[in-house]
């Protein structure tokens, strides 16, 4: 059986991810991460979670994912507008 591995650098950013078998001994700078807490190439590792990219500077972690400073309103059609720190609803295509 195969493991997952994050291959991190001194900030703990993701640097690689590779697949090893079950005798593989962890490197100082490697980590297991699994389906449920998935690694992410340019994310980061942070409190026991892994994180992808931060998608605003505004937006703060929560066991593995970022979360706006206002919650997202219900539907699909927002999108987040950095400068206002609030959600922008876009328009219906006609």
């Amino acid at each position: 059986m195969s493991k997952n591995v994050a291959v991190l650098n001194e900030l703990n950013q993701v640097l690689n991810i590779i697949i090893v078998n079950d005798d593989y001994e962890l490197k100082t700078n490697e980590i297991f991460y699994t389906n449920t807490n998935p690694a992410y190439i340019a994310g980061d590792y942070f409190n026991g979670y892994f994180y992808p990219p931060q998608p605003y500077p505004s937006w703060t972690r929560d066991k593995g994912n970022w979360n706006s400073p206002t919650p997202k309103p219900d539907g699909m059609d927002w999108r987040w507008d950095e400068n206002e720190l609030s959600w922008i609803e876009l328009e219906a295509l006609a």
